[in-house]
């Protein structure tokens, strides 16, 4: 049976409500030890300014959002670089999701369109708390709420297992990551590249006219399918 969008069976959800299910659980794999001291921007990004330092015992797995942005008009890349210090137990259910949970002000230029899954070894010291609210300057307040994990300075690229593009639609099943890296930043012409919008893989093609079928949904209307995902994991129709 092919897997295809349903779209009548699309189901939004508050964010992090669909992460609880496959969030890292670091209870039993981690040792307290005394509490490392950091810069107060630092401290003022955890909620209460609150959080505990641990060494991992088994390895961890984790999740970094970033992306950067250049634009034609000067050479100055802007955004969140791939090793940067902060990761999550949790990935990015949809970017807006990203956005809220994690609390990214848009002036900090990180365009959260792409994930790396890390794995974290034994003897590894982090920091842990949850992600303080931020209030932006329009009056709008971004949450947080979500684990925020403070990484080694200058954490090895061998601890990332697989990268993926953030879906803008909210996700239903686990994403997928792949091996391939993104490019260093992206421009006006990749920044909004199609994805799969199930899996956020970029291995995507349009149907030919003679490939396409219509599926009826679950409130009986009709939808055509006219692209597909070629990720063998996802394979998705929409």
């Amino acid at each position: 049976m092919k897997n295809y969008c349903d779209y009548d069976s699309i189901i939004h959800y508050q964010p992090g409500e669909f992460n609880k299910k496959y969030k890292t659980v670091l209870s039993g794999k981690t040792i307290e030890i005394d509490r490392i001291q950091y810069a107060s921007q630092v401290v003022n990004s955890f909620r209460n300014g609150e959080y505990k330092s641990f060494r991992t015992v088994e390895p961890l797995i984790l999740y970094r959002i970033f992306g950067q942005y250049r634009s034609p008009e000067n050479a100055v890349t802007k955004g969140a670089k791939l090793f940067g210090g902060f990761a999550s137990t949790e990935f990015a259910e949809s970017v807006i999701d990203a956005k809220l949970r994690l609390a990214l002000d848009p002036s900090w230029m990180n365009t959260k369109m792409y994930e790396a899954k890390l794995l974290i070894p034994p003897n590894t010291i982090i920091s842990v708390g949850i992600v303080a609210p931020v209030h932006l300057k329009s009056g709008t307040i971004l949450p947080g709420g979500a684990d925020q994990v403070l990484l080694p300075l200058k954490w090895p690229e061998d601890w990332i297992t697989g990268y993926r593009r953030v879906t803008s639609r909210q996700l239903q099943t686990q994403p997928c990551f792949l091996r391939s890296k993104p490019a260093e930043y992206d421009t006006k012409n990749t920044l909004f590249t199609k994805i799969c919008p199930a899996c956020g893989c970029e291995q995507t093609r349009p149907l030919l006219e003679s490939e396409r079928f219509t599926i009826t949904g679950k409130n009986g209307n009709q939808y055509i399918m006219n692209n597909v995902c070629l990720n063998p994991q996802c394979q998705y129709y929409w």
